[in-house]
């Protein structure tokens, strides 16, 4: 292996909670609104069986080779040629994932709180810290995840119980008033965007320490945070419309600013801030773990490290070209990443399954048949 040191599996837990979240606290609920109006809170719960059923396809095609990352994986059952290829359009995939991530937290932090700072400023800054944290490891990112995961929650129930006395249930009345087919859509937008971006966690399964149930902490890991999101989005439509949840790309922030109880608890929106930047860059920390040790393995390297300095300089000039502004990364770029992350997250995990099953069921059968 590239990589000696491992993370616990308690740590890859609360790892697969933040990246699960990630800019998804502050961009999902207009993402799913776009399409549900009132009616998104049922699609995104719709949304979660689709989600859990993502992950189950990512945890066995990870048993096919317990030993191998995604990238090995694709060679492996493919062989080397055609896996090599997959393997480039994966390797892409993180880059452009890597980049949004971070081109996400420069496009807040100028829009809503250092209004007057060059987003370059705020790239670089980012992008300094994630190149610090690779050289760093994977322990200490483990060991940062378990010191941070809390901060993110409790600021998560101070948000939902400072909202509590804003709530009115008219503004999701009608109950099913949309066409069936935005309901669909908006469900699949639900699961693929959240559920279907975490299949960057298969690069991560060959460094987690062996131990039971794994399984099933990944997906209680995930379900938590798809049943967060759903609650987040509830209380976006019941706080202030469809319409506005809609429109308002950092709703989750907004929301924030009208909590206001006794005029003495209010004004957190650091606190939300806060959160969504602990597990943005954890999200953005392991997109670009993934691209870094894909590299080095799809070129079997004996160490990682001589790809990160380069890595990071390319990332941060795909996070400066990217998009002109946020609308243009909410018009262009979104509709057409909800297809990629169907396509990367699901079908062709699916097709590598069924490679596998055809390439090597057999011999695993008949291996299982011989007399010990």
């Amino acid at each position: 292996m590239i990589i000696k040191d491992k993370i616990t599996i308690r740590q890859f837990t609360l790892l697969t909670f933040l990246v699960m979240l990630g800019d998804m606290i502050l961009i999902y609920p207009a993402l799913v609104t776009a399409f549900g109006k009132q009616d998104a809170w049922i699609c995104s719960i719709l949304a979660q069986p689709i989600g859990m059923l993502i992950i189950w396809v990512l945890y066995k095609l990870h048993q096919t080779f317990p030993e191998l990352s995604l990238i090995e994986i694709c060679q492996k059952v493919l062989g080397s040629w055609a896996g090599s290829v997959l393997s480039l359009g994966y390797l892409f995939y993180f880059a452009i994932g890597a980049a949004i991530c971070i081109r996400e937290v420069g496009d807040f932090m100028t829009t809503q709180i250092y209004l007057q700072t060059p987003i370059r400023v705020i790239l670089i800054m980012l992008i300094c810290t994630l190149t610090w944290s690779l050289f760093k490891g994977i322990s200490t990112m483990g060991a940062c995840i378990e010191l941070l995961t809390p901060i993110v929650v409790v600021f998560m129930i101070l948000l939902f119980m400072g909202l509590l006395p804003k709530i009115n249930t008219s503004n999701i009345q009608p109950f099913l008033g949309n066409k069936w087919t935005n309901l669909i859509e908006a469900i699949v937008r639900g699961a693929f965007t959240s559920f279907g971006e975490l299949i960057v966690i298969t690069m991560i399964f060959p460094y987690i320490k062996s131990g039971p149930n794994l399984k099933r902490d990944i997906l209680l890991a995930t379900l938590c945070g798809g049943i967060l999101l759903s609650v987040l989005l509830l209380f976006s439509l019941m706080v202030v419309g469809p319409f506005l949840t809609q429109h308002n790309i950092y709703i989750s922030y907004t929301l924030t600013q009208k909590i206001n109880i006794g005029n003495f608890f209010e004004r957190i929106e650091a606190f939300m801030a806060t959160a969504w930047l602990i597990a943005t860059y954890f999200k953005s920390l392991l997109y670009m773990f993934a691209f870094v040790i894909g590299w080095a393995q799809l070129f079997r390297l004996k160490t990682y490290t001589s790809f990160i300095l380069p890595s990071s300089l390319l990332i941060f000039s795909l996070a400066v070209l990217i998009a002109p502004n946020v609308v243009f990364y909410t018009n262009t770029i979104m509709p057409a990443w909800v297809d990629w992350d169907i396509t990367c997250s699901f079908i062709i995990p699916l097709l590598l399954l069924l490679v596998y099953r055809f390439r090597f069921g057999h011999n695993r059968k008949n291996s299982e048949r011989l007399p010990t």
